[in-house]
């Protein structure tokens, strides 16, 4: 089909991003900031199970003459830029230009290299709490400093795709859950589960759009697939949607599907949330899960994934 640039692999959704490209037909290069050896724990054992679907190419980074020579020389027709520097994203106080700025470093260079290889397309990833997303309208305020930030990285890169003469599409992710995630709403849940103890959810009042991260991630091979099928510069938004609910309904239907197949109570404790700091709504409006979907096989998946980690005593830290 097509040869497809990506970075960002080494993370959770990244990943699977990986995984459905290569499934709908693509060859995925997949750039890697470090060394192999320098990805520990989980996302160590994603980089490693990166080589069954793409070509990995390590000590990379976006900002490096390494990156730019490979996509100027790859022959890749989409780069698909899912890479971000975010360490502290869930801080009231990350600084919004520090971040804008590390996800900007190289990244019109990068673009121009690509399009010098003849490259078609770009790919960038946004988050459902940024300006004007999650069903609030084109004027709601970003959720927080780092949807700030990405929503102005997001900007940059839209100008850097139109300047280089490429389409332009945003794929935009709310709450992936599944194999392979860490630090989640469902990482502290198991966590209590297999302790005995009650999962507690802080904020069960919260509607929100949690999505099979394999749903997800079709849904991103598919926006590529239509980026590609233009004889002309287009841009184009997917927004997919995956189980849209309350967070307490959320923990309920996964605490239904984990108990029977793990032997566990996975009891539950609501917080009465009174305080609503982000919007009581961010959702998206793209189903992206068949009709009917009852999930079996990736609730199979996603509880045998607990358990292998309770197993090898890999669950602890914080979520």
């Amino acid at each position: 089909m097509a040869r497809i640039l990506l970075t960002g692999a080494s993370s959770f959704t990244g990943l699977w991003i990986a995984e459905a490209l290569a499934a709908a037909g693509h060859e995925v290069t997949a750039t890697l900031t470090r060394g192999e050896s320098d990805y520990p724990g989980l996302r160590g054992e994603r980089v490693a199970r990166l080589a069954a679907s793409t070509a990995r190419v390590f000590d990379a980074p976006l900002d490096s003459d390494r990156f730019r020579d490979l996509a100027r020389n790859g022959r890749f027709a989409l780069f698909a830029h899912h890479g971000a520097d975010i360490p502290g994203y869930r801080s009231p106080d990350y600084d919004v230009a520090a971040g804008v700025a590390r996800n900007l470093a190289g990244a019109e260079a990068a673009v121009h290299a690509a399009a010098d290889g003849g490259c078609r397309a770009l790919v960038s990833t946004a988050t459902v709490f940024e300006p004007g997303e999650g069903g609030r309208g084109p004027d709601a305020p970003a959720v927080s400093p780092y949807g700030l930030s990405k929503g102005l990285t997001g900007q940059a890169l839209a100008e850097f795709a139109e300047g280089a003469g490429l389409s332009f599409g945003r794929f935009v992710i709310a709450n992936p859950f599944g194999v392979l995630e860490e630090g989640r709403m469902g990482w502290s849940l198991f966590q209590a589960w297999f302790r005995g103890e009650p999962g507690r959810v802080l904020t069960p009042a919260y509607v929100r759009d949690n999505q099979p991260v394999p749903h997800l991630a079709g849904a991103y091979a598919r926006l590529a697939g239509r980026l590609l099928e233009s004889d002309r510069p287009v841009k184009l938004d997917a927004r997919p949607s995956g189980l849209v609910g309350t967070q307490g309904d959320f923990a309920k239907r996964l605490a239904a599907e984990a108990g029977p197949r793990l032997g566990l109570a996975c009891d539950l404790v609501l917080n009465d949330q009174v305080d609503f700091p982000e919007p009581r709504v961010r959702v998206n409006d793209e189903p992206c899960l068949p009709p009917g979907w009852t999930g079996e096989a990736f609730f199979d998946a996603y509880a045998d994934y607990y358990a292998r980690l309770e197993r090898e005593g890999r669950l602890g830290g914080a979520a």
